[in-house]
């Protein structure tokens, strides 16, 4: 660990290990190992913790204090987690990094973990602590698009392996195909269809949700206006992981989903041992909805007036 850490780093740090502590029970050893760090700073860090009034009996962070939202949400869709944060303006960063840690409580040092793309999954690893698992491989769900690096599911996966240390793998193949001929070629490819099975079997999923109107996927220009219009006629809501879903929460069927080079999200979520969402703001509730109603995740990181407007449906 480097002798200097700025004051935020500090703060998240002690946020994290007393969250590990106190809430998930792990021993001040297995944090140790976990964030390949010293028992001995564990345990600094926890009094630390307890000093600048993070730890009150409880842990006090910015996303544990929606403890009825959360537990309505949980009861309403039968999920195992849901953290609810306030609605303000500092809402998208104390997401990530409630999302990021919980993350961290779940990751098992031979996980496989599948990665979507969009802003919030990309806040989310920026969020995530420096730790060390070597043997964790990291594969994006979908091939590559857009003009927004960050965004690229490969290269999110590559952000997110370098900073747990773990491995990346990379899908060499756009995500949406220019036809169907090169779409099968692609899809006949071992190994395209190497990382997609490994994408369908990951231990933990990673995943945004968007809404088609709101969405930024029209600004990569992946879309003709073809496709665009035999959305639209499909009404169109949003989607997870490239899986396209109407306004009745049902899979899209077009021309344009049929040359998508993606993990099939069902068989994704149906293997994973935890599938965490993270999506904020109440244009998004129908597709957060519909999400959850179809079990594609079973962990929901919101904030909370999209909690409230998810419990009014």
């Amino acid at each position: 660990m480097n002798k200097i850490e700025s004051s935020d780093s500090m703060f998240n740090k002690m946020i994290l290990i007393a969250n590990l502590y106190y809430k998930e029970k792990l021993s001040q050893q297995e944090i140790a190992k976990k964030l390949n760090i010293s028992r001995p700073w564990v345990s600094k860090l926890l009094a630390r913790a307890e000093e600048s009034g993070i730890v009150k009996i409880e842990v006090m962070t910015p996303f544990t204090e929606n403890a009825a939202l959360e537990s309505a949400l949980m009861h309403k869709y039968y999920i195992k987690h849901v953290g609810v944060i306030k609605s303000d303006n500092t809402t998208r960063d104390d997401l990530a990094l409630a999302a990021a840690n919980y993350f961290i409580s779940e990751l098992r040092p031979e996980d496989i973990v599948g990665v979507g793309w969009g802003t919030s999954v990309s806040r989310l690893i920026s969020a995530t602590e420096s730790l060390c698992f070597p043997k964790v491989k990291v594969v994006p769900l979908a091939g590559s698009f857009g003009n927004t690096m960050d965004l690229f599911p490969n290269l999110s996966s590559i952000r997110l392996a370098k900073t747990i240390n773990g491995v990346a793998e990379v899908i060499h193949a756009p995500a949406v195909c220019s036809s169907p001929k090169e779409y099968e070629a692609l899809m006949n490819n071992d190994q395209t269809q190497k990382l997609l099975y490994m994408g369908e079997h990951a231990d933990i999923l990673l995943l945004g949700m968007g809404t088609f109107e709101v969405s930024s996927q029209p600004q990569f220009g992946i879309f003709t206006p073809g496709d665009i219009t035999e959305l639209k006629a499909k009404q169109v809501m949003g989607d997870i992981a490239l899986q396209y879903l109407d306004v009745n929460g049902n899979p899209i069927d077009t021309d344009f989903t049929r040359r998508l080079i993606r993990a099939n999200i069902f068989k994704a979520s149906a293997n994973a041992r935890t599938s965490i969402g993270i999506a904020e703001g109440v244009y998004k509730k129908d597709i957060i909805h519909a999400v959850l109603s179809l079990k594609l995740v079973n962990a929901l990181f919101t904030d909370e007036e999209t909690a409230l407007a998810l419990l009014g449906i």
